[in-house]
């Protein structure tokens, strides 16, 4: 995510003045351009997650060499402590030196401890798989997994066997992304990308291709993640083109959902009715009617930020949400008000722990969430491994949500 500069909300926190950091090393650096400037001014304006704008623009001034700005803007937007934590970030590493830099995070790891709920099931002996998306067979619990890198789908039978379900490439297959089954007849959906490219597959329940479905749209493609209803309507993000697409129940077009200018729309959920479908973008989470009308913003609390949300699932009147793009990664539910239309309450699910080495999406099964602990979706680029030689096995998790 990129950055601007606000003077006039550039606010430190009293306690710790910046001109007080005798072994911190500010440095003003370069301006960001106008452009960008512009970009985060109208973030600021248009979503309610002002503290997830500032986190970004904090990390646009790093990268920009002004440690001093940078930290302004952190200030600024752990001030209501959300659970923003930035001591993994890389980019930050020239603050941690900065007491002002380590009060924050001091502030909010008091207030955030430690979560860990879940523990281990599954682990893929398959280093390079690179997985983003699992599904799970309502029926008997079945998963099926995603790899982005080799193009395919793998089965994880009940008692643990693991199979090729969809093979490498099948009838064109691209990177495979987001996943969902059918509960209609256990058939697959996933959604598929490569270089600006998207194409929606369906699959029946032994793998066998059924149809295949590209936008009509001009321009790059990104189908990231999937909604189902109960009368067979498919629901996909697309992250590039700002949109959602709809693939109505017997239908063979792909219908555009315009976002109205929200950055990078990912996870998707439905409501228990199926009148409201949520969807996570860059900077927040909307709620929209099937139709596509009646595009809002969840409002939520200033300690609870609803930035960078990759898989997305209601679940007795709450979203169950993985962040992995700012701060620690985490997983975390959002309680939402009786019309579900804000955020009344957050709370950590899994937090600073061993299970959120890099989750990107889950799957609900008899009260279980069960996700990839260790995507390593960072090891891969357009088609490309990066870093190959530090690849791990793949691990699966699973936490009771009570």
């Amino acid at each position: 995510m990129k950055t601007l500069i606000l003077p006039a909300l550039l606010i430190c926190l009293s306690a710790f003045p910046l001109h007080a950091q005798p072994a911190c090393k500010l440095s003003d650096g370069k301006p960001l351009p106008p452009a960008k400037l512009e970009k985060f001014k109208s973030l600021l304006h248009s979503t309610p997650d002002k503290a997830a704008v500032h986190y970004a623009i904090a990390l646009e001034y790093m990268e920009a060499g002004n440690s001093k700005q940078a930290l302004e803007e952190l200030t600024q937007s752990l001030s209501r402590v959300p659970w923003l934590d930035p001591t993994p970030e890389a980019a930050f590493k020239d603050l941690r030196s900065c007491d002002a830099f380590q009060a924050l995070v001091a502030q909010l790891q008091k207030k955030y401890p430690p979560v860990v709920a879940s523990r281990l099931i599954h682990t893929i002996p398959v280093k390079d798989l690179i997985p983003e998306g699992i599904g799970s067979d309502p029926v008997d619990g079945t998963l099926y997994v995603s790899s982005v890198h080799h193009r395919k789908i793998l089965k994880i039978s009940s008692s643990g066997d693991i199979s090729d379900f969809v093979s490498e490439g099948q009838d064109g297959t691209l990177a495979v992304l987001g996943i969902k089954v059918d509960a209609r007849d256990r058939s697959v959906w996933a959604a598929t990308e490569a270089k600006g490219a998207s194409l929606l597959f369906h699959f029946n329940q032994q793998g066998k291709t059924l149809a295949k479905y590209a936008p009509t749209q001009p321009g790059k493609h990104l189908f990231n993640d999937l909604a189902i209803t109960s009368k067979g309507d498919v629901f996909v993000s697309d992250s590039d083109d700002g949109a959602v697409y709809k693939l109505a129940a017997g239908s063979k077009e792909l219908i555009r959902i315009n976002l109205e200018g929200r950055p990078y729309p990912n996870g998707i959920a439905l409501s228990p009715d199926e009148q409201t479908i949520y969807v996570a973008y860059g900077y927040g989470i909307i709620t929209m009617s099937l139709d596509g009308s009646n595009i809002a913003d969840v409002q939520a609390p200033d300690d609870v930020t609803l930035a960078q949300v990759d898989g997305l699932y209601y679940r007795k009147g709450s979203l169950i949400a993985i962040q992995n793009g700012l701060g620690e990664n985490r997983i975390v539910e959002l309680q939402l008000s009786p019309d579900g239309k804000r955020i009344t309450a957050g709370r950590l699910l899994e937090f600073r722990s061993p299970f959120v080495e890099l989750p990107t999406t889950g799957t609900i099964y008899k009260d279980n969430l069960i996700y990839m602990v260790n995507t390593q979706i960072d090891h891969e680029e357009n088609g490309e491994l990066v870093r190959p030689e530090t690849l791990q096995p793949v691990r699966i998790a699973t936490m009771k949500l009570n």
